[in-house]
């Protein structure tokens, strides 16, 4: 993949992209804390007939310093980096936090987005949350402050992968974010998360859940997406909160079915 930067008023913004000659395009968007490897198993699978994009999100990864963080700003920069390509339209996944930053994205740019993939996200809208889990989501910057950095590292990507390669590659990004590095991308993330109504979604929309996700209540948010609006909904075996990388040929094999569709 071909590495670019661009550069924006609140700070540098790192993204790769592999091209193909067909119109079709998927651009996905990390999580909290990780970084555009957790795409690693996806570019040579959807390569093959689509132009892919992964990105760092703003305070994650290559991006760094960077000022005044929020889904709308982050949601900006990802519509530059499709202008800086001459694409008119993708395929926009998001994993876990990244699924807000394109939720905001869907909103402001709804005729770019040829489909939505949450990948074991949640819906934004604080209605839908209680008060004791958005106490939670608050303060999380003070319970990370609370353990040693290589411990957190360990037990946050322990946590949220099923197979050793994913937990090797989300400790990897943690390890490299650093303690002040990972503080400030929580308190930022979930800080402006407070701030964001529900998303009305005129595209498709595939809810992806991983079969032993036990991070937060996403199955739980999921199956309240799926009654209230029918998205369709898949759960990808043997895996956790990065089901994308955990089963990686049941992910690849089972979104691309829905987008053939």
């Amino acid at each position: 993949m071909d590495k670019k930067v661009m550069s924006t008023e609140r700070g540098d913004v790192y993204y790769w992209i592999c091209k193909n000659k067909s119109n079709k395009c998927i651009t996905f968007t990390h999580g909290l804390t990780a970084d555009h490897t957790l795409f690693d198993m996806q570019i040579e699978f959807w390569s093959k007939e689509y132009t892919v994009i992964v990105w760092d999100m703003p305070l994650h990864g290559n991006p760094r310093p960077y000022d005044n963080f929020s889904f709308t700003n982050a949601a900006e920069d990802m519509k530059k980096i499709l202008d800086n390509e001459k694409i008119t339209h993708s395929i926009m996944a998001g994993q876990s936090a990244g699924g807000y930053i394109v939720q905001e994205f869907i909103r402001r740019y709804p005729d770019v987005v040829d489909a939505f993939i949450s990948i074991d996200s949640t819906l934004i809208g604080v209605e839908y949350y209680k008060k004791s889990e958005l106490f939670i989501i608050s303060n999380l910057r003070k319970l990370v402050k609370l353990y040693p950095h290589k411990y957190y590292c360990r037990r946050s990507s322990r946590a949220s992968t099923r197979t050793k390669e994913a937990e090797e590659s989300f400790y990897n990004c943690l390890n490299k974010l650093g303690k002040k590095g990972i503080i400030r991308a929580v308190n930022s993330v979930y800080r402006d998360f407070l701030n964001y109504k529900e998303v009305c979604f005129k595209c498709p929309v595939l809810l992806v859940v991983g079969e032993v996700d036990m991070f937060g209540n996403v199955k739980k948010y999921n199956e309240i997406w799926n009654i209230k609006y029918g998205y369709p909904s898949i759960i990808i075996s043997d895996s956790a909160h990065t089901s994308n990388y955990d089963n990686y040929k049941e992910f690849n094999k089972k979104v691309y079915e829905f987008l053939n569709k």
